[in-house]
């Protein structure tokens, strides 16, 4: 690496012209560029390799059931007791090795990177709302007049 010595603009004893002493400043800045790009260069290779330690690829099926990583906490909520991953999700689509589109219980599509997707083991867990139908028709409810609610608090 360069020191600041290294990186002045060299300027003879004379009274350097106004054109010297651009060209001189115009070199010196070239060499500092050159500097900074290696040790830019240098800097991304080492983070890159710190990165890569830990990075796993992973590989999802169609059809497979995850769960999609969502941080965001609505305005008003506790972040103690949100929770960061929700779903479960199918995946309908490899649109490439680091995205997948997938689709929740009700239909809605959204293409997400696989860093925000782990796999669920829990394959009961996936209900879609366009396969369920009711079990039965929900219980009607009797027609009451006013009338008669109040020949009941009386008689109470």
């Amino acid at each position: 690496m360069p020191n600041s010595s290294d990186l002045k603009a060299k300027i003879s004893l004379e009274n350097p012209t106004h054109e010297q002493r651009l060209e001189s400043l115009k070199k010196t800045l070239k060499l500092a560029y050159k500097y900074v790009t290696k040790a830019n260069k240098s800097s991304h290779l080492h983070n890159k390799r710190l990165y890569d330690r830990k990075a796993r690829l992973r590989n999802f099926e169609v059809g497979e059931l995850v769960y999609l990583y969502k941080p965001t906490i609505k305005p008003g909520l506790s972040r103690k007791f949100s929770k960061c991953w929700t779903g479960p999700y199918k995946i309908t689509a490899k649109i490439s090795d680091l995205n997948y589109e997938i689709i929740d219980q009700k239909n809605r599509k959204q293409v997400v990177h696989v860093n925000r997707l782990k796999k669920a083991y829990n394959t009961g867990a996936w209900n879609s709302q366009v396969e369920r139908k009711p079990l039965r028709n929900p219980p009607k409810k009797l027609a009451t007049s006013p009338s008669t609610n109040k020949r009941k608090r009386r008689s109470e």
